[in-house]
């Protein structure tokens, strides 16, 4: 005869055994885990199509990466390569075809833009560019004052775009990341979801919310992110240098273009820097040259002002002897 407690370890043996066709604890959690990793690698593989359909200006900006990695010192025919990198003040300030047409005889000029980009997004940018082997006769790099002193970064999308992996703990030290913001920034590096949901996020929102893009470009903040002078030039001191580092350890000009403002943005003092660092800075416009009207928005040039910016820039391009030099060996 059992005794009660044999009985009643029998009964839990029985309510512990799975009824037929009724999963194991065990065998749901791997279902559970191998669901979660389809999931995860369904939004990496789609990630970057989704991009692609939803975006134009990912597809811009795709195209334009893939042609700067390819550029070299001289094309085919003997022009210079001249790549202009900077963010919507460069989309926005200078008319590519017009600067593409009026230096076409002596020059091959290719732009790469990404909007909302900083100092430390082109830095390392370029940094990634020249390792994978671009070598454009010319880099105009154009950045605002204050966007040259800020230590913003486009978070992922910089991370998995413009950051080399060797150049992680480089780039966090400049940005000041704490540890969950660097974490999500190494994770973003190898992935396209986590660099690209941002991105996906503001497209739905665009088609679901009537005139969201001309809402967010009037909430959008152009104010000086470095507003303090002393601040600002002593970040332009620091990095000028950096920048002409890298021109000479590559062998590739580089040059910082200042675009035009309204306000004092203190160009002069570091274009002064750059002459006593070797590095050129190019004040086409003086601050508070173009009056109101030739602005969109007070901060991006409308396109009269572009026209007149766009034509400046060719004249200075064609002044700059180097180029000229490399295009002719």
């Amino acid at each position: 005869m059992h005794s009660s407690i044999s009985s009643s370890e029998e009964i839990g043996l029985e309510r512990s055994r799975p009824e037929p066709g009724q999963l194991s604890s065990h065998t749901g959690v791997i279902a559970l885990l191998v669901g979660l990793a389809v999931i995860m690698l369904g939004f990496e593989v789609g990630s970057p199509l989704i991009l692609q359909h939803l975006s134009r200006t990912e597809r811009r900006v795709e195209t334009e990466l893939l042609a700067a990695r390819s550029l070299r010192p001289v094309t085919a025919d003997g022009r210079a390569t001249v790549l202009l990198a900077g963010n919507s003040l460069l989309l926005e300030g200078v008319q590519l075809d017009h600067l593409h047409d009026s230096l076409a005889s002596e020059y091959e000029v290719s732009r790469l833009g990404i909007e909302q980009t900083h100092y430390l997004d082109w830095y390392f940018g370029l940094r990634r560019l020249l390792e994978e082997g671009a070598r454009p006769s010319l880099i105009v790099l154009s950045l605002a004052t204050d966007q040259l002193a800020s230590t913003l970064t486009l978070g992922e999308e910089f991370a998995h775009r413009q950051m080399s992996a060797h150049d992680f703990p480089l780039a966090i030290q400049a940005s000041k990341l704490d540890r969950t913001t660097a974490s999500t920034y190494l994770f973003a590096h190898w992935s396209n979801w986590l660099a690209g949901k941002s991105v996906i996020r503001e497209r739905v929102l665009i088609l679901l919310v009537p005139n969201f893009r001309q809402l967010a470009g009037r909430i959008a903040d152009h104010g000086p992110h470095v507003s303090d002078p002393q601040l600002l030039l002593s970040r332009a001191q620091q990095r000028l240098p950096e920048l002409r580092e890298l021109s000479q350890t590559y062998g590739v000009k580089i040059v910082l273009l200042v675009p035009p403002t309204q306000r004092e943005d203190h160009s002069r003092e570091i274009q002064a820097m750059g002459e006593q660092t070797g590095l050129p800075v190019w004040v086409l416009s003086p601050p508070g040259e173009f009056p109101r009207d030739l602005y969109r928005d007070g901060f991006h040039l409308n396109d009269r002002g572009s026209e007149i910016f766009t034509s400046r820039l060719a004249e200075q391009i064609r002044k700059t002897e180097l180029v000229k030099a490399e295009s002719s060996h």
